[in-house]
C-alpha cells in the first residue's frame, strides 16, 4: 500500500528514505503526511556529526499530481540540535527548493510543460490544478534565457505585436545554421538595434559571414556597419511577396473595368467573375493548383486549371504579359546560380524598368536598388540557400505562442516564452 502511494507520487527514487505516509482526502483536496527516516548529517556551521533532534515543523508543499484534486505534502520536517555548537538547522529536503511552496516535480512538470508551444500559462495551471499566477512565478523564477553568441550566419525578421510592444514589430535574430534563436527585441528601430549590436564583442561581430534579412533599411545599414566581414543576401520570399503584389494590382486594374456592382458575384460580368473567383492562378505557383476538375458556379461547368488560366490570360493583353514576366521573373528566382545569373539578372531588371505598366517599372527600381543583396541570396552554404526560410517558421509558431495566450503585457516574459519554447536546450535557472 505504501509503496503504491509513494509511486502515485513519483516519489520512487526516496522510497528509501520515507518513514510514514498517512493519506487523507477532504472534497477534492487530497494530503499526504510524510515523515522521513533519520538519517546521518553534519553540522552546517562546526561540521559535527553529534546532533540530535530538536523537534519537527509541518510544512506544506503543493505537489500536483492530479487534475481532479488540489494535492498537498504535508512535510514533518525534522529539525537538528549540534551538540557541540548549539546550532539549530532542518534536515536535507527532497520534496521543494529553499523557500519554495510547491514540489520540485511539480515545478519541473510545469516547466515541462511550458516548453510546447501551444501551452499557455492557464492551459498548463488547468492540467496541474494550480493558479495561473502560480505557474507564472514559476516560469519567471526557473525561465532568464540569455542571448547567444552571434553564429557565422544570421537570420533578421520581425513579427508584428501591436499589443506588446509601444512599437509594431518585434526583431528576431536567428541562428541559421542551428536554427535557434540568438536574441528577441522589443523592436526593429534603427537606433534600438544599433545600441544592442554594440554589446556583441568585436570579436563576435567579425565573425559573422552572412546576414539574411528582408527589405527594412535599417537591418542593411546595421549589417554593413557592425558585421563589416558579412555579406548581406535579401531572402527571395520578400523579392517575390513584392512582385506578387505589383501582379494583384495590375488584376485588380483589369477586374474592374467589368464590374457591374451586383450583390452577387455569380451575377457580374464573366470576366469579374473569373479574375475575382480564380485571383490566387496570378500569385500561387501553378504546379501548387489543384489539378483535378475545378468547379465554376457561374456557367455551371467544370474545367481544369490550364484551361482556366488559358481563359484568364485572354481577357486582357496586359494581364496576359504582366503574368508571364512575373513567372519569368519566378524561374529566375528558383534556378539562378550566384556564379551566373549576373547577365540574367540585368536583363530581367530592365525587363521591368522599361516596362509600360508603372507597377512593373517600380518593382525593378526595387531590384535596383536591392541588386547586389539579391544576388547575394543565390549563394549555398552547406547545400543550403541563404533564406529566412527557417525563421518563417518559427515566426508561425510565436504567432501561435501570442495567439494562444490572447496576447502578453509583459515583453520579457513573451521573449523568456518564445526563447524557452523554441530553442531546443535552453536551461533552467538554478534558484539556489
Amino acid at each position: 500500500m505504501i509503496y503504491d502511494i509513494i509511486k502515485f507520487l513519483n516519489f520512487e527514487d526516496i522510497a528509501h528514505i520515507i518513514e510514514e505516509i498517512q493519506v487523507t482526502k477532504n472534497n477534492k483536496n487530497l494530503s499526504f503526511y510524510i515523515k522521513l527516516k533519520r538519517s546521518s548529517h553534519d553540522c552546517l556551521d562546526c561540521g559535527s556529526s553529534e546532533l540530535t533532534t530538536h523537534d519537527y515543523r509541518m510544512k506544506s508543499i503543493r505537489h500536483s499530481i492530479s487534475t481532479a484534486s488540489d494535492c498537498h505534502i504535508i512535510y514533518k520536517a525534522r529539525r537538528y540540535k549540534c551538540k557541540v555548537c548549539r546550532n539549530v538547522f532542518y534536515e536535507l529536503n527532497p520534496f521543494s527548493n529553499k523557500g519554495d511552496q510547491t514540489s520540485t516535480y511539480t515545478i519541473l512538470s510545469v516547466l515541462e510543460e511550458l516548453r510546447k508551444h501551444t501551452s499557455t500559462f492557464t492551459s498548463v495551471a488547468q492540467h496541474y490544478n494550480l493558479t495561473k499566477q502560480t505557474v507564472i512565478n514559476i516560469f519567471d523564477d526557473y525561465v532568464d534565457c540569455k542571448r547567444k553568441r552571434l553564429p557565422e550566419i544570421i537570420s533578421i525578421d520581425e513579427f508584428y505585436t501591436a499589443k506588446i510592444s509601444s512599437t509594431k514589430y518585434v526583431c528576431l535574430i536567428f541562428d541559421f545554421l542551428k536554427k535557434e534563436i540568438v536574441e528577441v527585441y522589443p523592436t526593429r528601430h534603427f537606433y534600438y538595434l544599433s545600441n544592442r549590436f554594440t554589446e556583441f564583442s568585436e570579436e563576435e561581430r567579425l565573425n559573422v559571414k552572412a546576414v539574411i534579412i528582408d527589405m527594412w533599411d535599417s537591418y542593411k545599414t546595421i549589417a554593413k556597419y557592425y558585421l563589416k566581414n558579412a555579406i548581406v543576401a535579401v531572402d527571395s520570399f520578400h523579392v517575390i511577396k513584392h512582385l506578387n503584389e505589383a501582379i494583384i494590382k495590375i488584376r485588380l486594374i483589369v477586374m474592374n473595368k467589368y464590374n457591374k456592382k451586383t450583390n452577387k458575384l455569380e451575377s457580374n460580368d464573366m470576366y469579374y467573375y473569373m479574375l475575382k473567383k480564380f485571383h490566387y492562378f496570378f500569385v500561387k505557383n501553378f504546379e501548387d493548383i489543384y489539378s483535378g476538375d475545378i468547379k465554376i458556379p457561374k456557367i455551371h461547368a467544370k474545367w481544369r486549371k490550364d484551361e482556366i488560366l488559358k481563359y484568364l490570360l485572354s481577357i486582357d493583353d496586359n494581364l496576359r504579359y504582366a503574368y508571364r514576366l512575373k513567372e519569368k521573373y519566378r524561374e529566375f528566382n528558383l534556378t539562378a546560380d550566384y556564379d551566373t545569373c549576373e547577365e540574367e539578372f540585368v536583363m530581367l531588371i530592365n525587363e521591368f524598368l522599361d516596362s509600360h505598366l508603372i507597377e512593373f517599372r517600380e518593382f525593378g527600381r526595387l531590384l535596383t536598388r536591392w541588386k547586389t543583396e539579391i544576388k547575394n541570396s543565390f549563394k549555398r552554404i552547406g547545400g543550403r540557400r541563404l533564406s529566412n526560410g527557417a525563421i518563417e517558421g518559427v515566426n508561425s509558431r510565436i504567432k501561435t505562442i501570442i495567439k494562444n495566450a490572447n496576447g502578453y503585457s509583459n515583453f520579457f516574459r513573451l521573449r523568456n516564452k518564445i526563447m524557452f519554447s523554441i530553442n531546443k536546450n535552453e536551461p533552467i535557472k538554478n534558484k539556489n
